[in-house]
């Protein structure tokens, strides 16, 4: 009997036509970059997506991705924390090592980010 995974697969659409498929575990985060979105992978590996993040985010809403502002889409399984940020202002999610990214989250996706992360 065939060994089915359970692991979530996306695609993304480099340069040149080029697609790569990769473990959704492994990405860490989105980051909208002009017209183009960064993909940061496990570790120091950054991938550049040439579709615009808002693109991106339609196609990973029910793939365990969030949209926590206006520039970043992060991985829902790799959030450690979301904590008020130190002046107060705002909130922010800090991811899992080794990436330990911090970003802040947009004032309207605080409760929607909150659901999620309980859900």
């Amino acid at each position: 009997m065939a060994q089915v995974s359970t692991t979530t697969r996306i695609v993304l659409h480099l340069a040149e036509g080029l697609r790569e498929v990769l473990d959704a575990d492994d990405v860490y985060f989105f980051e909208a970059a002009g017209g183009d979105t960064r993909v940061r992978l496990r570790g120091r590996r950054v991938r550049k997506d040439v579709r615009q993040l808002g693109v991106i985010a339609k196609s990973l809403g029910k793939k365990g991705f969030f949209r926590i502002s206006r520039d970043h889409l992060v991985n829902l399984n790799r959030v450690r924390y979301l904590r008020r940020q130190t002046n107060g202002a705002g909130w922010e999610v800090k991811l899992e090592p080794p990436v330990n990214a911090v970003l802040p989250v947009g004032r309207r996706s605080v409760a929607g980010l909150t659901r999620a992360l309980e859900s």
